[in-house]
């Protein structure tokens, strides 16, 4: 009998599990820089046998958890972020029971903005209610923090050269290593008299037979490859070039915003109807005609902002925007539908659970019964 606890124990999923499939299904590298995302609590190692999954970590849904005896709390909105400075029952944070959570070992994985931007997240949830022959990023997501390195050096050195930038850090290309391009050509240099050229004289024009050898490089790590150059190349001053990249992650499918272009045109009212069999539509707001005929909907959830609500046969779906924007968008000629924050979140709920559940089928993962709206309609 003990036997058999022991092989339960084992058999259960971690924590590591969890967050491994929730950043394959969502990888937190997609995230905006200034969100908080993964792990937020907890210890790697710690059992993910029980799980609860939730918009926002409430205390009504923490309580729900320690109720529970939960292992795991994924939730969408980071429940710690930038103003929390201590875990207190008065820290700034949605819930009081931070500190429960902790001694009760329950670990909290956000996910928010990068699942907004995943292929198969927020806002494809809400794409998923009309009928689409295809779906694009509203806007795709670029990669800043590399450089490539052009480096020209004599070409029975290209190999030794590639292997030491390669050990510094350069040519990672997802995953495959020692990448590079090389290129043959002649380069040219007349070196002062203060010069001893590896090749050649001082003082002399010289003509040398040289390969452009390319590679990429973080930038975080841009130093020790600089230095790995110097140190293993042969002439007195290499030339060398470094050139800002900007990369498409995810393939270019990967994005904030989502757009999905119908199979045929449809008026707004329609499209809202086909909405609200799958999402909330109880305190949702148009700006604009919905009786307008449609060739694509756009869907933005959360507090998205309109700044890239611009397509007049497009219908725009997103969680809330400000009056200001909403004279704007009126002004442009724009039909959006603010659904309301949480309203336009939530749907992506479900689609999270069975494909975690599909993931870790030891998982016991369910939706947080407590886990609801702030707001609510107005009945009188």
């Amino acid at each position: 009998m003990a036997s058999a606890r022991r092989r339960a124990v084992a058999a259960a999923p971690t924590v590591a599990a969890a967050l491994a499939a929730l950043d394959r299904l969502a990888p937190f590298a997609c995230a905006a820089s200034w969100d908080n995302v993964g792990l937020l609590a907890g210890r790697p190692e710690w059992p993910a046998r029980r799980g609860l999954l939730a918009i926002d970590l409430t205390d009504a849904v923490a309580e729900e958890a320690l109720r529970a005896a939960v292992d795991l709390l994924v939730v969408y909105h980071p429940p710690i972020f930038k103003d929390l400075r201590r875990v207190t029952p008065d820290a700034e944070a949605p819930t009081r029971r931070l500190p429960d959570l902790l001694a009760a070992r329950v670990s909290i994985i956000a996910l928010h903005t990068a699942l907004d931007a995943a292929v198969g997240g927020t806002n494809d949830a809400l794409l998923d209610a009309f009928d689409l022959v295809a779906r694009r990023p509203l806007e795709p997501l670029v990669d800043e923090t590399g450089c490539k390195l052009v480096v020209f050096v004599p070409p029975d050195e290209v190999d030794r050269l590639r292997a030491a930038l390669s050990a510094a850090g350069a040519g990672v290309i997802g995953h495959y290593s020692e990448c590079g391009y090389e290129l043959r050509g002649r380069g040219s240099f007349r070196g002062d008299e203060r010069t001893n050229p590896a090749v050649g004289r001082r003082q002399r024009l010289e003509f040398v037979e040289e390969a452009r050898l390319e590679m990429v490089v973080p930038r975080r790590g841009l130093d020790d490859v600089v230095r790995a150059l110097y140190a293993n190349h042969s002439y007195e001053e290499p030339a060398f070039d470094l050139y800002p990249t900007r990369r498409v992650l995810g393939r270019g499918a990967a994005g904030m915003g989502r757009v999905g272009q119908l199979r045929r045109p449809q008026t707004g009212a329609a499209l809202l109807q086909a909405l609200g069999q799958r999402v909330d539509l109880s305190i949702a707001a148009v700006v604009g005609s919905p009786r307008r005929r449609f060739r694509s909907v756009v869907a933005a959830a959360g507090a998205f902002g309109v700044r890239e609500f611009g397509e007049r046969d497009a219908l725009y779906l997103t969680g809330e925007f400000k009056h200001h924007d909403a004279l704007a968008l009126l002004k442009r000629g724009v039909t959006a539908v603010a659904l309301g924050h949480d309203a336009s979140e939530r749907p992506a709920l479900e689609s999270v659970r069975r494909r975690m559940l599909a993931a870790l089928p030891a998982l016991k993962l369910s939706r947080a019964r407590m886990d609801r709206s702030p707001l609510r309609a107005v009945r009188i």
